[in-house]
């Protein structure tokens, strides 16, 4: 094979997309070898190993370690090797599941409602809510902070840990009629997550209806959600209205401080009519 047929390390590794490091750490390992290696350690590849390390790669990012790749690479037991395959077809499979829900989730619109985004803290504010489906936990009252704590990691282990690092809207379902600041602590409430994807988890969805609610934009302290309660109360009575007993509270952004909510929330009771 003439020279002019085979690339440079540096050339190799730009039409591959991985970088010199790794490749010549694969050399090390004896997983991927150049064609050729010359005295002075310059490393040469061939056209046609670009399939092969494809694969390779391929399979590094399905998680599988150096030392698993070497053993598919260098299994020649059929019975053995049907069985690695069998966990590799697996490890795909639960891959391409990820990418699908995380498919799903780039499909959505992400105006993530500009309303609630444009909403001011303490200020109670009429707006139209779309309908929407969340995933819910169980029912719980008079928890402690350990027990939510317990319950949202269950929560989110079900529904597969990556989907808690999402955009769409999170937060808690609290029965709290007539908006009662000093009930809030020990009523009921479920953990939500607003429905993604479609996948075969067993996890309650619940519905949060469209139509008007009365919303306001609060700090998640004890004192912060009761004076947004507050606010809320206020502008129900100066306008007469009626308002249902579910207190939807939905995070601001995803980092999570304590109880299972970020540093500020919108909290929204739907207007009835």
């Amino acid at each position: 094979m003439k020279r002019t047929d085979l690339m440079t390390i540096s050339q190799f590794a730009k039409i591959v997309g991985t970088t010199r490091r790794t490749l010549i750490f694969y050399d090390q390992k004896g997983i991927f070898k150049p064609v050729e290696t010359m005295d002075n350690g310059y490393r040469y590849y061939s056209y046609g190993q670009i399939y092969q390390i494809n694969f390779i790669l391929g399979l590094r990012e399905l998680g599988l370690s150096v030392e698993e790749i070497k053993d598919y690479l260098n299994d020649n037991n059929s019975e053995s090797l049907n069985k690695r395959l069998g966990t590799l077809k697996e490890k795909v499979r639960l891959r391409i599941k990820s990418l699908q829900q995380v498919l799903a989730i780039l499909d959505q619109k992400e105006e993530n409602n500009l309303q609630l985004a444009n909403v001011d803290f303490y200020v109670a504010k009429r707006c139209f809510l779309p309908l929407r489906d969340f995933w819910c936990s169980d029912f719980k009252v008079d928890c402690s902070e350990q027990e939510i704590a317990q319950a949202y990691s269950s929560f989110y282990q079900q529904l597969g840990t990556g989907v808690m690092a999402n955009k769409s809207l999170s937060g808690f379902l609290t029965d709290l009629p007539q908006a009662r600041a000093n009930q809030y602590a020990d009523s009921g409430f479920r953990i939500i997550k607003e429905k993604s994807f479609d996948n075969q988890v067993r996890v309650p969805v619940i519905n949060q209806p469209s139509g008007e609610y009365v919303v306001a934009k609060v700090e998640n302290s004890g004192q912060g959600i009761e004076k947004g309660l507050a606010a809320i109360r206020q502008l129900v009575a100066d306008a007469h209205l009626k308002i249902g007993a579910d207190l939807w509270q939905f995070n601001l952004g995803v980092d999570v401080k304590h109880l299972g909510l970020t540093e500020n929330s919108i909290l929204a009771y739907r207007i009835l009519h």
